[in-house]
C-alpha cells in the first residue's frame, strides 16, 4: 500500500508538472489549498528580507495573494507598494508597477486573473518588468488554470500556485518554484527528512 500510494503522489507530481509545464516534477510542490502555500512560502522567502525592503502588491488581488505578504512584510520591517487599477475597465495600473519597480522591490504578487472582475492581467510582461528591476514574481493562478492554458517556462515566473479543486480536482493547493530557488529556500516543516525535493516542503 505504501508502494502504490507513492506511485500515486510521483505521477499527480510528473501530471501538475505536465500541467504547468514545468520542466520537472521536482518543481512542483502540493499543500493543503493556495492559502496555506502561499503563507508558508511567504516565510521561506521572506528570511531573506532585510527592513526596509519594498514588496509589491496589487489591489486586484484576492487576500490569499495579499495578506501573506503583509505578515511576512510587518515581521521584516519591509514596505509596501501598491498597484492600483483602473476603475473603468478593471486593469491593473501598469504606471504604478514602474514607479514600484524603481524602488528595486524584492517581491512582486499578482494575480493572473481576478476573483472578482476576471482581468486576466498580462502576467508575462509583468513578469519581464519585475525580472529587469531584480524583483521575484509569485503569481496567483487559482482563478485562471481552470480557464486557459498555462506555460510556467514562457511566463518565466518564479512560483506560480493554483487549487485543483477549480478544475474538478481534490481540495489541494499546487505550488510551482523554479529549482534553484526550491533548492535555496528554507522549509518551515515539522522533522523536515530530507532536502529532496518535493519533499523538502510536503508533509
Amino acid at each position: 500500500t505504501s508502494i502504490d500510494s507513492d506511485a500515486v503522489l510521483d505521477e499527480a507530481h510528473r501530471a501538475m508538472a505536465d500541467f504547468y509545464n514545468a520542466s520537472s516534477p521536482d518543481e512542483i510542490i502540493f499543500g493543503a489549498n493556495m492559502t496555506t502555500l502561499t503563507l508558508h512560502i511567504s516565510r521561506s522567502l521572506s528570511r531573506m528580507w532585510n527592513p526596509g525592503d519594498e514588496i509589491v502588491l496589487t489591489r486586484l488581488d484576492h487576500d490569499a495573494n495579499v495578506s501573506p505578504w503583509l505578515l511576512a512584510a510587518a515581521d521584516r520591517g519591509c514596505n509596501i507598494s501598491w498597484v492600483d487599477f483602473d476603475m473603468e475597465d478593471g486593469t491593473l495600473v501598469l504606471a504604478d508597477l514602474q514607479k514600484a519597480l524603481e524602488r528595486k522591490p524584492r517581491l512582486v504578487a499578482v494575480g493572473y486573473a481576478s476573483n472578482a472582475l476576471g482581468t486576466i492581467n498580462p502576467v508575462e510582461k509583468i513578469t519581464r518588468m519585475a525580472h529587469e528591476a531584480g524583483a521575484l514574481v509569485y503569481i496567483d493562478a487559482v482563478q485562471y488554470a481552470a480557464h486557459g492554458a498555462i506555460d510556467v517556462q514562457a511566463l518565466d515566473c518564479d512560483f506560480l500556485v493554483s487549487s485543483a479543486y477549480k478544475y474538478f480536482g481534490p481540495h489541494a493547493g499546487i505550488l510551482y518554484g523554479k529549482r534553484a530557488l526550491l533548492d535555496e529556500l528554507f522549509a518551515y516543516k515539522v522533522r523536515p527528512c530530507s532536502n529532496t525535493l518535493p519533499s523538502k516542503f510536503e508533509t
